[in-house]
C-alpha cells in the first residue's frame, strides 16, 4: 500500500502486510531509488515482480500525471527478526533468569540480546553480575569459577507484570509486539503496563508504538478504564490523551451518562469536568514519529562494533587471530553453531573458524558477523567469493546471503579489483570466477599490470595470467586467419 492521507499530511511511505505472520512493516526502497512524493486519489497495481503508481493528487490539490515504478526484491527476505523470536520462543541456551513481579514469575532469556537494546536492563544485569561474582568471592575466593559450575544469573523486576514483561521480551528480539490472545478485552490495559516498561527500560521506539496502538484502541466504551489506570500508574501522556477523548463533542455526552462515569474517583471527575469546561487547553498530541528511537538492526549493529565486548562468552579464532563473539545470536542465526554449542562445545571456549575446507580471510569473516548479527548484506566482492558457500556451512535459514555474493561478484569486478578476486577464487577453487577474472585481467592488463598488488601474485597465478595472454594472442591470430580466409573466399 502507497501514500494516502494520514492525519492532514500525505506520507510516502510504502507498507506491506504479510499474510503469514498478519504484520504490517514499512518497506525502505533502495538509497538510490526516485521516490514519488505523498499522494492520494492515485492509481496503483501489482503487475508480475513490480508494482506500478499512477497520477493522484499531491501537495496544494495538485494532479500528479507521473508513473513510478517500484521493483520488488528477487532475494530471499531476510529472516534476522524471525530467527531471533524463534531462539526465544526455543529458550535455548538461556544465561539469565528474569524474577518478574510479586508473584516472582521466572522468565528466562539471552544477556546478549537483552543488554544490546535496553540500556536499563543492561544496568541491571551488570548490577547482578557483580553481585554473583561478590558472592563467589566470598565462597571460593576468587571469581574464577568455571562456566558449568555457575548458577543462572538472576535480575529482579518485582514493579513488572509478567504478561507485559513478555511482549516487552518479544519486542526486544523481533521489533515486533505479539499478543497472547488478540481479542483480549484486557488488551489496552496490557498494553498501559507494556507502555510503562518501554518508558522504564528506555526504549523509544516501543513507547511510540504502544502510543500508536492505545489511540487506536482507546473508545467510548474503554476510556474511562485507561483514564483510570494511567492515572494511577503516573502516565501523564496517555491520562492527557483520554481527558481530551472525553471531552471531545461526540463523546462526551454518552460517556458521562454511563455507570462507569458514575463510579469513577472524585477527583478524576473533577479533572474531566475542568477539561470540558476549558476547551481551549491544548490537547495532547500522541503521534508516532518513526524518526525515535532506534531499530534491531542499528542496535546489534553498535553491540557488535562496540557496545558488547564485556558480554562475549565465545573466542572465535582466525589466521591466529581471537575474534570473541556471543553465543546466543550466532546460535540463534546458525545450525552450526547451535547443534556445536549443545552437543560438543570445546571445553576452552574456542572455535576455529573454516567455511569448508577453506579459511575465510579476516575481512570476509566480518563481512560474515555483520550479516550475522545484523543482516547487513554489504561487502566488497573479494569477500563475496570467500562467503558464496558460508549460507549451506553454516546452515541459514535461507540463501539470502549467497544471492547477494552471487550479484556482487556479477556486477561489481573492476580492473581495480580483479586481482583480489583472482587470488580469492583460486583459493576457493571457484573456477568458472577465476577464468572471468582472467580474461578481465588480460583484456585490462596495461592497467592491472601498474597494480601494487600485482606484485604479490603467487608464482602460479603469474603462470595463469601468462598463459592467458598467451591464449588470447593465439584466439586473436586465428580470428585474423578466419577473417582473411573468410574474406578470401568471398573473392
Amino acid at each position: 500500500v502507497f501514500g494516502g492521507a494520514a492525519d492532514s499530511t500525505l506520507p510516502n511511505d510504502l507498507h506491506c502486510y504479510d499474510l503469514d505472520s498478519q504484520i504490517w512493516s514499512t518497506v525502505t526502497p533502495a538509497p538510490e531509488s526516485q521516490i514519488p512524493s505523498g499522494r492520494l486519489f492515485h492509481a496503483a497495481a501489482v503487475i508480475g515482480d513490480a508494482m506500478y503508481i499512477f497520477g493522484g493528487t499531491i501537495d496544494n490539490n495538485v494532479r500528479s500525471g507521473d508513473t513510478y515504478r517500484f521493483q520488488f526484491s528477487s532475494y530471499p527476505k531476510c529472516t534476522l527478526h524471525d530467527d531471533f523470536g524463534k531462539f526465544l520462543q526455543n529458550r535455548q541456551f538461556c544465561d539469565v533468569q528474569f524474577i518478574v513481579g510479586t508473584e516472582e514469575v521466572k522468565i528466562s532469556a539471552h544477556i546478549a540480546m537483552i543488554v544490546a537494546r535496553s540500556q536499563f536492563l543492561r544496568s541491571k544485569i551488570l548490577a547482578a553480575r557483580d553481585a554473583r561474582n561478590l558472592h563467589f568471592e566470598k565462597l571460593f575466593g576468587t571469581t574464577d569459577v568455571p562456566l558449568a559450575e555457575q548458577p543462572i544469573l538472576e535480575v529482579q523486576l518485582p514493579d513488572a507484570q509478567s504478561e507485559a514483561f513478555e511482549i516487552v521480551l518479544n519486542y526486544i528480539y523481533t521489533d515486533r509486539i505479539v499478543f497472547k490472545d488478540p481479542f483480549s478485552h484486557k488488551l489496552v490495559l496490557i498494553m498501559m503496563d507494556v507502555y510503562q516498561l518501554a518508558v522504564q527500560f528506555n526504549i523509544p521506539r516501543l513507547e511510540q508504538l504502544c502510543v500508536q496502538y492505545l489511540e487506536f484502541k482507546i473508545s467510548k466504551s474503554n476510556v474511562l478504564d485507561a483514564l483510570y489506570n494511567a492515572d494511577r500508574m503516573g502516565l501523564t501522556l496517555i491520562k492527557d490523551y483520554c481527558l481530551g477523548f472525553i471531552v471531545k463533542e461526540d463523546h462526551f455526552y454518552n460517556i458521562v451518562m454511563s455507570a462507569e462515569f458514575a463510579a469513577l474517583d472524585k477527583p478524576l471527575i473533577v479533572e474531566i469536568i475542568r477539561k470540558r469546561l476549558n476547551p481551549s487547553k491544548n490537547t495532547t498530541d500522541m503521534k508516532y514519529d518513526k524518526t525515535i528511537g532506534t531499530t534491531l538492526e542499528s542496535d546489534m549493529a553498535v553491540f557488535l562494533k562496540s557496545g558488547g565486548k564485556e558480554f562475549c562468552d565465545i573466542n572465535l579464532v582466525l589466521e591466529e587471530k581471537i575474534i570473541p563473539a556471543h553465543k546466543s545470536i550466532l546460535a540463534a542465526r546458525c545450525t552450526y553453531f547451535q547443534a556445536m554449542f549443545r552437543s560438543f562445545m570445546p571445553a576452552d571456549n574456542t572455535v576455529n573458524i573454516q567455511i569448508g575446507d577453506i579459511s575465510p580471510s579476516l575481512e570476509a569473516f566480518d563481512s560474515l558477523l555483520r550479516y550475522i548479527y545484523y543482516g547487513d548484506t554489504k561487502m566488497p566482492p573479494e569477500d563475496s567469493l570467500y562467503l558464496f558457500q558460508a549460507p549451506c556451512f553454516y546452515g541459514f535459514a535461507n540463501n539470502r546471503l549467497q544471492a547477494f555474493c552471487k550479484h556482487n561478484l556479477e556486477n561489481n569486478i573492476t580492473y581495480d579489483n580483479v586481482l583480489q578476486i583472482l587470488e580469492a577464487s583460486d583459493k576457493m577453487n571457484v573456477l568458472d570466477i577465476k577464468n572471468y577474472a582472467l580474461k578481465m585481467v588480460v583484456h585490462n592488463f596495461s592497467q592491472v599490470a601498474k597494480l601494487p598488488k600485482m606484485q604479490d601474485l603467487s608464482r602460479e597465478l603469474l603462470l595463469d595470467v601468462i598463459m592467458a595472454i598467451a591464449d588470447m594472442k593465439v584466439e586473436n591470430k586465428q580470428r585474423i586467419h578466419d577473417t582473411f580466409i573468410s574474406q578470401y573466399n568471398d573473392i
